[in-house]
């Protein structure tokens, strides 16, 4: 027989959502920043885009293309051009960024020492995501809603439609409407 979790766990638990939480959205935002298909970031090289990292201090702009290879033999148009089919777009801090705790100040920022010129560059989409796209994002994220997960093979040796199966339409944030799934119920 199950046991039910007490009241007294609840601390614990929302404190716990709450961290996962800030920080799938961290890499998320991260993620969107440091995204070639989105074009958020200016990407003339593809330095400014591969240097976005998160601490809970605030990232020093002090890092120089030329210090780092590939970008440091791509040749620089000065124009943010989007489309500019030399750059590299490799993230550099991803794998470097810290588990955040609840109530922690988190200071989203790029390393790069031209970075207060790329965030003004008329390339730049930076301001617009911050004020619009960013809200979705973090109220897709911060959610107590938690998605109904569903796993369905083929061949499994159900029969469907049967009494213990039924259609889904998608699941969590990555389930799209028009996405079909098969969830498997207890009797």
């Amino acid at each position: 027989m199950a046991r039910a979790t007490g009241i007294e766990n609840i601390e614990k638990d929302l404190t716990g959502n709450l961290e996962r939480d800030l920080n799938i959205l961290v890499k998320g935002i991260l993620s969107d920043l440091s995204s070639k298909s989105k074009s958020i970031s200016p990407i003339d090289t593809g330095f400014f885009m591969s240097s976005w990292t998160a601490s809970t201090q605030r990232p020093r702009p002090d890092q120089k293309r030329e210090d780092f290879t590939p970008w440091s033999t791509i040749r620089a148009t000065g124009t943010g051009n989007q489309r500019n089919s030399n750059s590299v777009v490799e993230p550099r801090f991803m794998d470097s960024i810290p588990n955040f705790k609840t109530f922690s100040k988190v200071y989203i920022g790029n390393r790069t020492e031209y970075a207060a010129r790329a965030l003004a560059s008329n390339e730049s989409d930076i301001p617009q995501y911050v004020q619009g796209k960013l809200r979705n994002l973090i109220q897709k994220t911060f959610t107590d809603k938690k998605p109904k997960l569903a796993v369905g093979t083929f061949g499994s040796g159900v029969k469907y439609p049967s009494r213990n199966v039924r259609n889904l339409q998608g699941f969590g944030l990555f389930g799209g409407k028009d996405d079909k799934f098969v969830d498997y119920i207890n009797p």
